[in-house]
């Protein structure tokens, strides 16, 4: 991977479609079946718009330009050569049928669930069935928006809601009760310290709020004692 090659990932990845942000939104932070997705990734002399690596698993979200595109044929027989399940979905796929999307990514990350000698490993696995069940759940539920118009602060609160849709059912709970009772009354310095809180993989997060782990900064702690008011 060359410097060349990383910049323009750099560049992808400020400039991903609303497809692409929609389906990184179920793919971040190990919330989907609880393995790793990257995005924008460097792969060989090509650039993937997502990438598991445990699961070996890479998916591409195009546009009309991908149609019958030899390239991308080109593209996908290297990849498959390098042992990657290629899953590719329309724009439109990914924006108007969330749900089956997702459903085919878990059947191709957990085809045919096999029970494992191995200690522990059941427990893994049914942790990752319920996490992908969860991020099928947010997909097939998303936040009611009707009525709020621009002028009331519609867009920004819109954007906050989708940012806290998590895949952890309890942790997608309290933030959405927190959202809609105090996030309006949040000053911007509170409203930056939610921001960061947001940008955490759920467990981590869900592991402040509950108590279980201790918030780096005071302006953190206070905002969480307002979360668990709710």
């Amino acid at each position: 991977m060359n410097i060349s090659q990383q910049a323009f990932a750099k560049q992808l990845r400020r400039n991903m479609t609303d497809a692409e942000k929609l389906l990184w939104y179920h793919l971040r932070g190990h919330r989907f079946a609880g393995v790793k997705f990257k995005r924008q990734q460097p792969l060989g002399k090509y650039i993937v718009d997502f990438v598991c690596f445990e699961s070996r698993l890479v998916i591409e979200v195009d546009g009309g330009q991908h149609l019958d595109n030899s390239e991308d044929h080109q593209r996908d027989d290297w990849l498959r050569d390098q042992g990657f399940v290629v899953l590719r979905f329309w724009n439109n796929e990914v924006l108007v049928e969330t749900e089956s999307v997702l459903e085919k990514i878990y059947q191709t990350i957990t085809p045919s669930p096999q029970p494992s000698p191995a200690r522990g490993e059941g427990v893994v696995a049914s942790q990752r069935v319920e996490a992908a069940t969860l991020a099928i759940y947010a997909a097939r539920n998303p936040s009611p928006l009707a009525g709020e118009g621009p002028g009331r602060g519609g867009r920004e609160l819109e954007r906050v809601r989708w940012r806290s849709r998590r895949g952890l059912l309890e942790l997608d709970i309290v933030l959405g009760r927190f959202i809609d009772v105090h996030y309006a009354q949040l000053d911007e310095k509170e409203k930056q310290t939610f921001e960061v809180l947001l940008d955490m993989p759920d467990n981590p997060l869900w592991d402040m709020i509950a108590g279980r782990k201790e918030a780096t900064h005071i302006e953190q702690q206070a905002l969480l004692e307002k979360i668990r008011a709710v």
